[in-house]
């Protein structure tokens, strides 16, 4: 799980946000990290397909919507 302006080969965007700063947000509150620190889609862990990845991008939606859009209008 990465973020970043472009998307490594072989790597497909579920979700876009406004800045560096909330992506990183994002992934703090929705993916665990492995042993190297690296941020696990849970859904997308054991099988990747289509239907899941969609999953993992709704989910960082509700994320988003709960705890960094409704943080900023407070």
């Amino acid at each position: 799980m990465r973020f970043g302006r472009t998307v490594p080969e072989g790597f497909l965007p579920v979700f876009s946000v406004n800045t560096e700063e909330e992506a990183k947000r994002l992934l703090v509150l929705g993916c665990p990290t492995n042993t190297g620190g690296d941020f696990i889609a849970v859904e997308l862990a054991e099988k990747q397909t289509l239907e899941k990845l969609y999953a993992f991008g709704d989910r960082l939606e509700a994320l988003y919507d709960k705890y960094i859009m409704e943080g900023d209008r407070r």
